[in-house]
């Protein structure tokens, strides 16, 4: 792959022939198509489709959040590829080929911003979740008003819902789910985007609970 700043025709963008043409933070690249392989993969390359399509398919749905929350990535990695990257090589278990979410090491967010503090979630009546945690808009960088972003994933039929309707100042959230998740397992984390979307923390995961 090279990098350039005109190209015979200027700089590109998509296929051109043999030739693919892109731009990442403002540096344009060109590559060539890559050959195919007349090879049969191997077990190892087989393993490792199996597992890119397994977080390809569970991230799609939160992509707009991944972006966010991993927008503060350096270098050339765009947040698509860092989020694939942490959970190809963490979130993980299982053998092949039935490879399953580690849930506990899913992140949809990285950064330095404080992270909640004590967090805790709770099964509420009638098919809800409580989240409560302290305010600790006191710690250096956090302000009080970041949003409380909570992710809910329900296991049954692999949806996710999110609320961001609470700030750190809060201390709590109660969210409602939807009627279907009632019954199900549903998996949770949480962590803080400032007002602007440019500072996050760590999400953390608050574990598992049945939606009743």
């Amino acid at each position: 792959m090279a990098t350039y700043k005109k190209g015979i025709l200027g700089v590109f963008s998509g296929k051109v022939g043999t030739v693919v043409g892109s731009s990442w933070k403002g540096i344009s690249y060109m590559k060539s198509l890559p050959k195919a392989s007349s090879k049969a993969p191997t077990a190892l390359q087989i393993d490792q489709r199996l597992k890119f399509a397994l977080i390809s398919s569970f991230l799609k749905p939160i992509k707009s959040i991944t972006n966010i929350g991993y927008g503060s990535v350096t270098g050339n990695v765009t947040p698509a590829n860092a989020v694939a990257s942490y959970h190809l090589n963490n979130a993980i278990v299982g053998s092949s080929p039935n490879f399953q979410i580690d849930y506990p090491m899913v992140m949809f967010s990285r950064g330095e911003l404080p992270g909640p503090s004590v967090p805790v979630m709770s099964a509420a009546p009638g098919g809800g979740l409580s989240f409560s945690w302290v305010d600790n808009a006191s710690a250096n960088l956090a302000q009080s008003n970041d949003k409380a972003i909570v992710l809910v994933f329900h296991v049954p039929t692999r949806e996710f819902v999110h609320s961001d309707a609470a700030e750190r100042s809060t201390g709590s959230l109660e969210m409602s789910l939807p009627t279907h998740f009632i019954d199900g397992t549903v998996h949770a984390w949480m962590a803080f985007f400032d007002a602007n979307g440019k500072q996050v923390s760590t999400s953390v995961y608050l574990g598992e609970e049945t939606i009743t």
